[in-house]
């Protein structure tokens, strides 16, 4: 009888963890979506720096 009891709440326990853990997956994601549009926040402007860093990074990279 002990070990039932025990059984059950071992598995109620693990199963609320469970339900509780997934309630907040679908939180701040976009769930409507529109074909062809980016819904997602915008993209911050790059400085100069970084501009002419990413140019010198990618121009290591050609093969030619």
């Amino acid at each position: 009888m002990i070990k039932i009891n025990k059984t059950i709440i071992v598995i109620s326990i693990f199963l609320t963890s469970l339900v509780l853990s997934s309630c907040q997956e679908e939180q701040g994601r976009i769930l409507n979506y529109k074909k062809g549009v980016y819904l997602g926040k915008k993209d911050d402007n790059l400085t100069k720096e970084q501009v002419y860093k990413l140019k010198m990074h990618t121009s290591r990279q050609r093969s030619n």
